[in-house]
């Protein structure tokens, strides 16, 4: 019997993973601080399109079934990780409030492959104009106990708002693009982030700035007093493999002093890089 799109989606053998690292920019350096996992659908089709496939799942109401399924996957690619590095992962408002169980799967699925909890970040995504609160606020605390940290997604856009901010008291505020890219010629953009900035520092969080547009973009931020960041004209999104190979990553019995050293690029070391992906070497978007 032939399976439906959706059953498809829901084997984790059929998602792949890609890694986008999250840079800190300081003193003339480029620092992977983590990275964000990021899932692609079913190969020669048209879900292998993360936005694609993400509507097709909110269409269906499916959130918290496909949210395990992708956790399975991220968690199976981490084992190629180095044991530190952080991991930032996406989780629907939803699956998180509406008693999906997906707490005691994050920790059955991080156990079974000795990954620490203290390793991940989730980060909340809300497309749904409700949302059970109170049961959400239940599991943030339940994974906070735990040592994951809290991101709050597409800030400045849809659901991510001030009511959102307070009721998931999140360790890091992910600005979306709309905002950040252009930042360098725009004034109102560039009130915005300062305006976010100053929220952030108020409730003790941090601004990941998602997707600058260019190098001047860079410079504003850092103005801003933005250090995170994280954008294609950085490092593209790839499997963890590619990123070894480019020295980005390390292997996972790699040694602490080994894996710091790879984490941190100079400038110049960045800007062969950068010409080297623009070039077309690495192919992953």
């Amino acid at each position: 019997m032939k399976k439906t799109i959706l059953e498809t989606i829901l084997n984790p053998r059929t998602l792949s993973v890609c890694f986008q690292p999250i840079f800190r920019v300081k003193d003339g350096s480029r620092q992977v601080d983590s990275l964000e996992a990021l899932i692609r659908g079913p190969r020669h089709s048209n879900f292998s399109r993360a936005d694609i496939l993400f509507d097709y799942v909110r269409r269906k109401r499916a959130e918290a079934e496909v949210d395990q399924s992708c956790l399975i996957a991220i968690c199976e690619a981490a084992v190629d990780l180095p044991q530190d590095m952080r991991l930032n992962v996406n989780v629907h408002a939803s699956t998180l409030g509406h008693r999906s169980g997906f707490v005691d799967i994050f920790r059955r699925e991080a156990k079974k492959r000795s990954l620490a909890f203290e390793r991940f970040t989730l980060e909340i995504v809300e497309h749904a104009p409700t949302c059970n609160i109170p049961e959400l606020s239940n599991s943030i605390a339940e994974l906070r106990s735990s040592g994951v940290r809290i991101a709050l997604d597409d800030v400045g856009l849809g659901q991510s708002n001030y009511r959102m901010m307070l009721d998931c008291a999140p360790d890091y505020f992910k600005v979306d693009a709309y905002f950040v890219r252009g930042l360098a010629e725009d004034s109102k953009r560039r009130a915005v982030i300062e305006s976010l900035v100053a929220l952030a520092n108020a409730l003790g969080s941090a601004v990941v700035a998602e997707a600058p547009g260019s190098e001047e973009d860079i410079c504003q931020l850092l103005k801003l007093g933005v250090e995170l960041m994280q954008a294609n004209i950085l490092c593209a999104a790839m499997p963890v493999q590619e990123l070894q190979r480019l020295g980005l990553v390390g292997k996972p019995n790699a040694s602490a002093a080994t894996v710091a050293e790879n984490r941190v690029m100079p400038e110049l070391e960045y800007r062969r890089l950068h010409a080297q992906m623009a070039a077309g070497h690495t192919i992953y978007t």
